[in-house]
């Protein structure tokens, strides 16, 4: 045999067995834990679930006089978000504390916190040409109402920080 077809051969043969040995089925030690798949910021444990809305979590009150909600002749868009941290007397506000989003100062939608130490509220941007003006319409400064306090966020609804979602966290002593 030549010497090029021996190597060959015995390259094949080595390769072939190394593949058989990795690939047997060898014992898997047993976990302790379950499991899961865990997503940073995404993933949660079942107990810090958002409850759902039902007599022991209240909806939230009816936006203010002015604000137009999304147009159902329109086609459709994801809604924007103003989201963060939120902390009240130097500790994580607690569940169920009542979030307002203000445009020019007038309030709007509201929403109450799920879980302590953060808020999120869902707002619909628009609404040009309404006669009444909508106080939601592009170009509105955006603020927050928490706890009788205004913030203002020094931001526009429709600014290019705003879409889709604009992270703004609130420490109030």
């Amino acid at each position: 045999m030549k010497p090029m077809l021996r190597f060959t051969l015995l390259a094949v043969v080595l390769f072939t067995l190394s593949g058989a040995l990795l690939a047997r089925p060898g014992p898997v030690p047993a976990s302790e834990f379950p499991r899961r798949a865990t997503l940073p910021l995404v993933a949660r444990d079942a107990e810090s679930a958002a409850p759902p809305v039902t007599a022991t979590r209240r909806p939230p009150p009816p936006p203010g006089p002015g604000y137009c909600g999304p147009s159902l002749t329109a086609s459709p868009t994801p809604p924007n978000a103003v989201l963060g941290l939120l902390a009240i007397g130097g500790v994580q506000a607690p569940a169920e504390t009542l979030v307002t989003l203000t445009f020019d100062g007038e309030p709007g939608i509201s929403e109450y916190t799920v879980a302590a130490g953060g808020y999120r509220v869902y707002y619909a941007a628009g609404g040009q040409g309404h006669d009444p003006r909508c106080i939601n319409e592009v170009g509105s400064k955006l603020g927050l109402l928490i706890n009788g306090v205004r913030i203002d966020m020094g931001a526009k609804v429709g600014d290019e920080s705003t879409r889709p979602a604009l992270r703004f966290d609130v420490s109030l002593d």
